[in-house]
């Protein structure tokens, strides 16, 4: 019978004119930027939110904040400021309109579910729909740590949360003991949120494609595993249209002006990812690719507008990268005349450029 079926279908394709055909339509092309304050970390937080307004402005599609603890203080006078992202979510949420706002990612193990499904349920009430769930396990050691969390009950809690959460979004009442409660609001968006998990692990990749979950890709791994877990994820199912990939990206009128304005922070963002040991992390980056030559080549799209919307349409032709998640302030590293410049030239300049390419491509 299923072979009848296909014959019977493939028969009224072909007697179709070819008018008749639905024409393969272009994906859009997303920009979206990351970081503890959204890729905007440049500045001091009184003007966060007013280049919030400015992201919006030129078009971007959202920015996504990471969740960071024990970053930026007295002790470390340069590099980001991480703030706490909920609070941040809905402050920027209050200034905009269109863009959307996500999470690179809160770190689940950290969270009591009642509270968190009340906050991003009160988010996404408040901006009407416009909140992006990226989460992950959290197994960061020094957190752990600080809150009391035994490591080994990071991977139950997860699982454990993340159910809790999708039950409390529905118009269903949560058992406690002998009672059962609403969980309130619940979401704009239905049937949740969606859900962008973050990993480094095949394993855990491949079981978001199963669950319906959409995977994050942060820009501080290298293109080996980034590659890696893209395959996981598409062999699983996964739509690596809605993946955001992220890369650092600076845009500059010139390549060789770009490498000129970036590489001083290059030389500092390199020398402080070598000094917390990232290396030594699995399925993330390796020791060699933290050289700043080998860091500026490999890990970081920058140049001039052509150079860099050309970089773009290669990761669209090898995996089917839709959404870009610029990392473009660096980490904080990168002075802030820069950061308002190459985002200007980023949405102005580069985004045509890929758009116009990926017509092109799907014309022929």
């Amino acid at each position: 019978m299923g072979e009848g079926r296909n014959i019977s279908r493939n028969s009224d394709r072909d007697e179709r004119t070819s008018s008749e055909i639905p024409r393969q339509t272009t994906p859009r092309f997303r920009i979206g930027l990351s970081g503890c304050a959204g890729g905007l970390e440049a500045i001091s937080s009184s003007g966060l939110l007013a280049l919030a307004e400015k992201a919006e402005a030129l078009g971007f599609d959202g920015l996504w904040l990471n969740e960071e603890h024990f970053q930026g203080s007295i002790v470390e006078v340069e590099g980001r400021r991480c703030h706490s992202p909920l609070i941040l979510a809905s402050a920027i949420l209050a200034r905009t309109r269109r863009l959307r706002v996500g999470f690179s990612v809160l770190l689940l193990a950290l969270h009591h579910p009642v509270r968190l499904a009340e906050e991003i349920a009160t988010l996404d009430v408040l901006s009407d729909g416009r909140v992006d769930f990226g989460i992950s396990r959290g197994g960061n050691a020094r957190y752990l740590e600080v809150y009391g969390i035994e490591p080994e009950t990071v991977n139950e809690r997860f699982q454990s949360t993340l159910q809790f959460l999708l039950g409390a979004w529905q118009d269903q009442k949560m058992p406690f003991g002998e009672n059962g409660y609403s969980i309130e609001p619940k979401p704009i968006q239905k049937p949740h949120p969606p859900i962008f998990i973050g990993t480094y692990s095949d394993e855990t990749a491949a079981w978001a494609a199963r669950e319906g979950h959409a995977l994050i890709c942060h820009g501080i791994t290298n293109m080996t595993n980034q590659r890696r877990l893209m395959r996981a994820f598409k062999d699983a199912g996964g739509d690596v249209q809605q993946v955001p990939f992220g890369r650092f990206v600076y845009v500059s009128e010139t390549d060789a002006s770009a490498r000129e304005e970036l590489w001083p922070t290059v030389l500092k963002l390199s020398a402080r990812l070598k000094g917390i040991g990232l290396f030594n992390r699995r399925g993330i980056v390796s020791e060699d690719e933290l050289d700043p030559e080998v860091f500026y080549r490999e890990m970081v799209i920058a140049g001039g507008p052509e150079s860099c919307a050309r970089r773009i349409v290669e990761l669209n032709e090898e995996l089917g990268i839709t959404y870009l998640n610029a990392l473009s302030a660096f980490f904080g590293f990168l002075p802030l005349e820069l950061l308002d410049r190459s985002l200007t030239l980023l949405s102005r300049e580069v985004r045509p450029r890929v758009e116009t390419a990926l017509t092109a491509r799907t014309a022929t």
